[in-house]
């Protein structure tokens, strides 16, 4: 079971352990983690601050990437 491999606590500025270049694979990743249930991006938006695109995911945990390329929960 995927939970077992890559655990973690979805909380506010966590990483994702897992290396995960694009939202697809973010998408696939969660999904895993939500037990195969599927997991999509229900909203997309700018951060004004810096301009990152911020993915709000059915789930209901938006998720960006940092200027490293890795992404965290916001």
């Amino acid at each position: 079971m995927l939970t077992m491999l890559l655990p973690y606590k979805q909380e506010e500025g966590k990483k994702i352990p897992a290396k995960l270049l694009c939202i697809e694979e973010l998408i696939i990743y969660l999904t895993k983690l939500n037990d195969n249930i599927m997991v999509y991006v229900t909203k997309i938006y700018r951060n004004v601050e810096n301009g990152t695109k911020i993915y709000v995911m059915s789930n209901g945990i938006s998720y960006t990437k940092n200027v490293n390329g890795e992404w965290f929960i916001v």
